[in-house]
């Protein structure tokens, strides 16, 4: 018998492309990890294990009672509870700001190249992306104020979203010049979805700014600073007035039982990450530093990584590189063609590798390590 399946028009784009989700991404256990932006400090997977070896059997067994969670994230966030909404992520809080305010046909504002979801939530929810483009600078990726306030104008967007800073660029806008997107949008009835992924390694935030701004919503994750990637917890951030629709959209349980209380402990904890962000920070300095120092390009971050182009010297990086340690060796985007990125850790873990890379760049030239 035949059966006809109608789904989402959306879902029958051909180029609506998904990773098979049952293909495996080995990875070396052997090798360092340093190709997705995690925070793998041994100092703070010390204290996070440790949290872990306390917790109760009932975080596995009993569902998610979230009141307590929230109370705590609004005390350290500094909003009102009520303007929060826990998220599968900084992921889940794009698919829930697309699934609360985009219908077919909307447009939608996002930077190129950015975070992989955002194209992909625009084809998946039908709406009419309208990409606007880093160029290729003498420091790195460039895209300006100017640029984005007339790219918006000219537009009129349903939804902007302006990851600050965002991947895998690092670049950021100053706040003063955030602000002037934010109130252009606010103008125009557009939202805004500014992504905070990357708090408090750029400190910076415009969480403040949706007490005045309904039009503005902040995601945010646990993933990068605090070190808690797997758990896949993140939340959003805007007026209560607009977080009110959101709660509509709301599963019956945010996030597990397991995850909220792995968080709400890391909450009583906040020197342990604030801690970490400085040690991936001083990482992140000795890194930028000896590159330089080794006569290879880098580009100005804000995010836990960095760009180093390796030049003429890049296929024998490569190869000496390849046995020791993860990372993206290449883009495919002319803004960022030719350089290599690196998530960042600490300066005891990062001191092997540049050894490694100095003593293959001598070799190379002929001399002696």
């Amino acid at each position: 018998m035949k059966i006809d399946i109608f789904p989402r028009r959306s879902l029958l784009n051909p180029e609506l492309w998904r990773p098979d989700a049952y293909a495996s991404s080995f990875r070396a256990p052997g090798k360092l990890w340093l190709d997705k932006n995690e925070n793998l400090d041994p100092s703070l997977l010390a204290f996070t294990s440790a949290l872990l070896r306390k917790m109760d059997a009932l975080s596995l067994a009993t569902y998610p009672d979230l009141s307590l969670l929230y109370k705590s994230l609004a005390n350290w966030v500094g909003v009102d509870k009520k303007s929060l909404l826990l998220t599968p992520g900084s992921d889940g809080a794009i698919r829930m700001t697309f699934e609360v305010f985009i219908n077919e046909r909307d447009a939608v504002i996002h930077t190129a190249p950015t975070f992989a979801m955002y194209p992909v939530y625009c084809q998946m929810f039908g709406a009419t992306p309208q990409p606007i483009e880093y160029r290729r600078g003498t420091n790195g990726p460039v895209l300006g104020l100017d640029s984005i306030l007339m790219h918006i104008g000219r537009v009129r967007p349903r939804l902007v979203c302006l990851p600050n800073p965002d991947s895998p660029t690092g670049s950021v806008l100053a706040p003063d010049e955030l602000k002037a997107v934010v109130d252009l949008c606010g103008r125009l009835g557009s939202i805004i979805l500014v992504d905070e992924a990357y708090h408090p390694f750029y400190t910076h935030s415009c969480v403040k700014w949706t007490e005045n701004c309904p039009h503005l919503v902040v995601a945010r994750t646990f993933a990068k600073a605090w070190g808690l990637a797997g758990l896949r917890i993140g939340y959003l951030v805007g007026h209560p007035n607009t977080m009110q629709f959101f709660h509509k959209m709301r599963p019956m349980y945010e996030v597990g039982t397991l995850g909220a209380t792995v968080i709400s402990q890391m909450l009583n904890h906040v020197d342990q990450m604030e801690a970490s962000v400085d040690r991936l920070g001083a990482g992140k300095r000795y890194f930028v530093e000896e590159m330089n120092a080794l006569g290879l390009s880098t580009i100005p971050t804000e995010g836990n990584f960095q760009h180093v182009a390796f030049g003429r010297h890049a296929e024998n990086l490569h190869e000496v590189l390849d046995a020791k340690v993860l990372y993206r060796k290449d883009f495919k985007d002319e803004c960022l063609r030719g350089y290599s990125r690196f998530s960042m850790t600490t300066v005891e873990q990062m001191r092997p590798i540049v050894e490694s890379m100095r003593v293959a760049m001598i070799a190379g030239e002929g001399g002696c390590p």
